[in-house]
């Protein structure tokens, strides 16, 4: 990984492997590895919206929830992009992942929230990219 600097923040960046260009900041990097130790303790959830029944998501990918915590699981800074919606999440430490699942490029977005009196990783959208 190429060490870069981007309005004084430390990145990292394999420009090799990342085609979209964009890289995570060492605090972004730091946020996935405790997102994927809290999901490894079983501290997990996916997120009720409104807008969007998430098993039906999963299942139009054609995966379960178990097996959409494993995806989770792999995501490293080649399927990170930069978030185009970030105050949907009310929140700036989600991050934003695309990765490609059974033929679909899918849409990941995670964050970590205090929920039940512990950290969790929330899976605020897991769903086909329609951009």
């Amino acid at each position: 990984m190429l060490p870069l600097k981007q309005r004084g923040k430390d990145m990292l960046c394999n420009k090799k492997i990342n085609i979209r260009g964009n890289c995570m900041t060492g605090e972004q990097l730091k946020l996935l590895t405790k997102m994927k130790k809290l999901i490894t303790k079983g501290n997990k959830r996916f997120a009720n919206r409104r807008d969007r029944d998430y098993l039906e998501e999963l299942l139009e990918i054609g995966i379960t929830e178990s097996l959409a915590w494993q995806e989770i699981l792999t995501l490293s800074s080649y399927n990170y992009v930069q978030d185009y919606k970030p105050f949907y999440s009310k929140s700036e430490n989600s991050l934003v992942f695309k990765k490609d699942i059974n033929g679909n490029r899918v849409y990941i977005k995670l964050k970590i929230e205090e929920y039940n009196n512990k950290e969790m990783t929330v899976c605020l959208s897991f769903h086909i990219d329609y951009k």
